[in-house]
């Protein structure tokens, strides 16, 4: 994921983090980075999760590779249904009746566990008696397959993770119909501007500003906030604003994966336009790719001939607009800083 380069062609292989990016639409994605989205359908269909078991540790060492919030996410529809057989051999289970098992799992307060274990005993032919001990494989198998059916597994669409076509060719037309839509993340970065210094803030060690580790669950899940929130966090927080404004972020915690575009989520612009992207690059500049290496990301307030003011998170610790000069050099006329990408995400 941490690589300036597209992933490989072909298709996704097995995938190793998955995460809820809108409702009802799940993102999966493989150690190459190659993805896949599930839409619609069941949440237990979404998830790869015949049993609609909840996140926790159990799902975790069962093989979860994620969560939708409150129920865990699978690599495939196998391994959910391994997940059900795993459960119920737990000392939590094996020594119980089929029945007693059943009311455990889908216990009277959320479910009709009796018609639950009727339905499981009708249709596997397993006596509501019998203890889950003494069964064979393939009666957990049989059980595993009878409970997807009951959480109600209903197919939705799979479909590659890619940005919407645009409704115009000209590059003119693209930029000011995206411009014309901006308020929505902009709204969302204006909304965490104006929260009490303090909720927008990094805090003095040892404590940790939650919300900004929230950018970072949201904008780059699979990213170890080791620092806490002294880790750069620009690029977390324009991540965080597009993708709960319903928009494709860079699933990444650095401000040059905007530059990267893997995906061609983004119009590159000519210049800044209200609403953009700005990304500010930091020396060195050798690696053309940019690999490697610091910067800057936040979102075009308004700019003139030789600065930019961005509305953006890590900006003096805070979420705040702040000025930055389109190009620095040091006193010997080495470049130090410059604006390197203005970017409008692709809009319908």
């Amino acid at each position: 994921m941490d690589d300036p380069d597209a992933p490989p062609a072909g298709a996704p292989g097995e995938f190793v983090h998955a995460r809820m990016i809108a409702p009802k639409t799940i993102l999966y994605t493989d150690a190459s980075g190659r993805d896949q989205i599930r839409e619609g359908g069941s949440r237990s269909w979404r998830d790869c999760n015949a049993g609609n078991i909840r996140k926790g540790d159990f799902s975790i060492n069962a093989g979860a590779i994620g969560d939708d919030g409150s129920f865990a996410i699978f690599p495939s529809e196998e391994l959910g249904k391994a997940a059900i057989i795993a459960l119920l051999k737990t000392s939590a289970y094996i020594k119980l009746t089929l029945k007693a098992a059943i009311f455990r799992y889908a216990p009277p307060s959320e479910n009709n566990s009796d018609a639950y274990a009727k339905f499981i005993h009708e249709h596997t032919g397993i006596p509501l008696a019998a203890v889950l001990a003494d069964l064979k494989a393939e009666d957990f198998r049989k059980i595993a397959r009878t409970i997807q059916v009951i959480e109600g597994w209903k197919p939705g669409i799979i479909r590659a993770n890619a940005p919407p076509a645009p409704l115009m060719n000209e590059s003119i037309g693209v930029a000011s119909s995206a411009a014309s839509a901006t308020q929505d993340w902009m709204a969302i970065a204006r909304r965490e501007a104006a929260l009490p210094a303090r909720e927008r803030s990094e805090w003095p060690d040892p404590d940790e500003n939650p919300r900004i580790l929230y950018y970072f669950k949201i904008g780059a899940p699979w990213f170890e906030v080791a620092g806490g929130d002294e880790v750069d966090w620009c690029a977390a927080f324009v991540n965080f604003c597009l993708v709960t404004s319903g928009h494709m972020g860079t699933d990444h915690p650095g401000a040059r994966s905007f530059y990267w575009n893997k995906k061609k989520q983004f119009h590159v612009l000519a210049g800044p336009q209200p609403g953009a992207i700005a990304v500010r690059r930091y020396a060195p500049f050798s690696d053309l790719k940019w690999a490697t290496g610091t910067g800057h990301v936040g979102f075009v307030v308004s700019w003139t001939s030789s600065a930019v003011t961005l509305l953006g998170g890590n900006q003096g610790n805070t979420v705040c607009e702040r000025t930055f000069p389109r190009l620095e050099k040091n006193s010997a006329g080495t470049k130090q800083s410059e604006f390197v990408a203005f970017l409008m995400p692709v809009i319908v």
